[in-house]
């Protein structure tokens, strides 16, 4: 039975009791440097995680994972930090993460995209993908391995052991404001058929930027809760591990009904690779090729609206009871 039928078959308690899957499929792609896909929330608990674990990489001797990850692949947005990847899909977390909302992460060593043109390693699931390969060419001392073991068992460790999920919704909504520029960039390219149809993104930044307002003010509440109150502790855990459901629509995206996250779907045109707010996207995709403007727009407009009236849902379920 695969991955998508077992969730499907035990979507319930999945739904109701899932913190979070950590996926754990090829520990390596390349041998430079870390790699990890996660859910926004998962950020901070990734980056305290690698300080802490120390880094195989030759020239890195007694420093951490997170300095060389850092060094050799830092954050675009993120003055400070490494890259982390958005999840895309072709792999077992795609059900759990797209489908039913469960805050999902993955890690593994990889390549240096600065240099290595080609899209995976070469023997990739090929017969010479092997232990052989792996131990005599690729981590013949298993260094990597062992970071990305450490790394993927510490988030595990760290998922179950703590009183209080270390999600953080402040960095979601960083992200979440990231990418409505990434989307405001694609759109600047079509400035003009935005103003004669009337479609706008700021009903959109509005609501991103209400989130921002309300996690800011969830994690403020949290710092005063009282950990040994079971049933208070169990509300808060709740409102953590429910908030990737909340990005949900139980309708799918268009198109594409198996794929429910508004924020996050593989790309239309390569699975493998992740895209933010991928309706809107998918709309804006080749739009000056579509042969009605008016309807295409149209369809923008839904999009844009679909968009923040979930991070809007989405925003709700962090606030206070009054």
């Amino acid at each position: 039975m695969g991955s998508t039928e077992w969730a499907e078959e035990n979507v319930k308690i999945l739904q109701e009791r899932a913190v979070a899957y950590i996926n754990a499929d090829s520990s390596i792609e390349g041998n430079y440097t870390l790699r990890v896909d996660c859910t926004p929330s998962m950020h901070s608990l990734v980056y305290n995680l690698t300080k802490k674990i120390p880094s195989p990489d030759e020239g890195f001797e007694g420093r951490s994972l997170f300095e060389s990850w850092y060094e050799k692949n830092p954050s675009r947005e993120q003055k400070g930090f490494p890259r982390v990847n958005k999840l895309g899909s072709g792999n077992d977390f795609e059900v759990f993460f797209q489908r039913l909302g469960i805050a999902s992460g993955r890690a593994r060593y990889t390549k240096n995209f600065k240099v290595d043109r080609f899209s995976s390693y070469p023997v990739y699931h090929s017969v010479y993908d092997t232990y052989e390969m792996v131990e005599k060419f690729y981590d013949p001392t298993f260094k990597n391995h062992l970071a990305v073991a450490q790394v993927r068992g510490g988030l595990v460790f760290e998922l179950a052991d703590a009183v209080l999920l270390p999600f953080d919704c402040r960095d979601y909504a960083k992200a979440l404001n990231g990418y409505v520029d990434i989307i405001y960039n694609i759109t600047m390219k079509h400035q003009a058929a935005m103003e004669a149809h009337n479609v706008s993104l700021a009903l959109l930044r509005d609501s991103v930027t209400a989130f921002s307002e309300v996690a800011d003010d969830f994690h403020r509440r949290l710092e005063l809760v009282d950990i040994h109150n079971p049933i208070e502790v169990r509300s808060w855990n709740d409102q953590l591990m429910f908030l990737e459901r909340a990005f949900i629509d139980p309708l799918g995206l268009p198109g594409r009904p198996f794929y429910r996250h508004i924020i996050f779907a593989p790309n239309s045109h390569n699975k493998y690779a992740g895209v933010s707010f991928p309706g809107i996207y998918d709309a804006l995709f080749d739009i000056d090729h579509e042969a009605d403007q008016e309807k295409a727009w149209e369809e923008v407009r839904k999009q844009i609206f679909v968009a923040a009236f979930t991070v809007t849902a989405a925003a709700g379920t962090l606030k206070g009871t009054p």
